[in-house]
């Protein structure tokens, strides 16, 4: 899979297990908190990517959780922590 990388607008080549709806959640997560200094919240994951309800994103944020992406602070807002940032060329 190629991603474009939004801050130096070059592409490279990304194979690891993750789907390209995966990719999206993680990239925006990346970039709103290179941007906000803090991590979105899950509506505004949802909003961010035109998505209809925020379970599309739980079900996303569980999956990267789970292949160990991004890490949830338990009982705290804004709590991810990316563990594996997606590539920057």
């Amino acid at each position: 899979m190629i991603i474009k990388c939004t801050i130096c607008k070059k592409t490279v080549e990304y194979s690891q297990n993750l789907s390209k709806k995966q990719i999206k959640v993680l990239k925006f997560i990346q970039d709103y908190q290179q941007k906000n200094n803090k991590t979105p919240s899950f509506r505004e994951i949802a909003k961010g990517l035109n998505y209809q309800t925020p379970s599309n994103v739980f079900r996303m944020i569980d999956t990267l959780i789970d292949k160990q992406y991004i890490q949830k602070r338990p009982y705290s807002a804004r709590s991810f922590v990316i563990l594996k940032a997606l590539p920057c060329a």
